[in-house]
């Protein structure tokens, strides 16, 4: 079950709002200290995409984990994390439920 609240906090925030679009559109790490063979975009290219420090995007990250809409997957000193689309289409579903869409 979703957490429509927690939710449309954690979309309030135009970096979180971004990070969402970087993840949906995401190909592959580019970045020599990441294994290839991991789904998701690693926290050491949230940093240098968006130009902020590992405990901003540690910050960011923790809100949408916590709201479901991300998965992250820990790997060593870095978190990779992924889009829950799930999650995020049962949002939808539940806004046109709420306000009779």
């Amino acid at each position: 079950m979703i957490d429509i609240v927690k939710i449309s906090q954690a979309l309030s925030d135009p970096i979180r709002h971004k990070i969402l679009l970087m993840l949906l559109n995401h190909k592959e790490c580019t970045s020599p200290r990441c294994p290839t063979d991991l789904v998701g975009v690693c926290n050491c290219e949230i940093m240098e995409q968006f130009g902020m420090i590992q405990s901003r995007v540690s910050y960011h990250m923790k809100e949408l984990a916590e709201s479901g809409l991300v998965t992250e997957i820990p790997q060593g000193k870095w978190k990779y994390y992924d889009l829950n689309k799930e999650a995020l289409r049962e949002y939808i579903k539940e806004l046109g439920v709420i306000f009779q869409l």
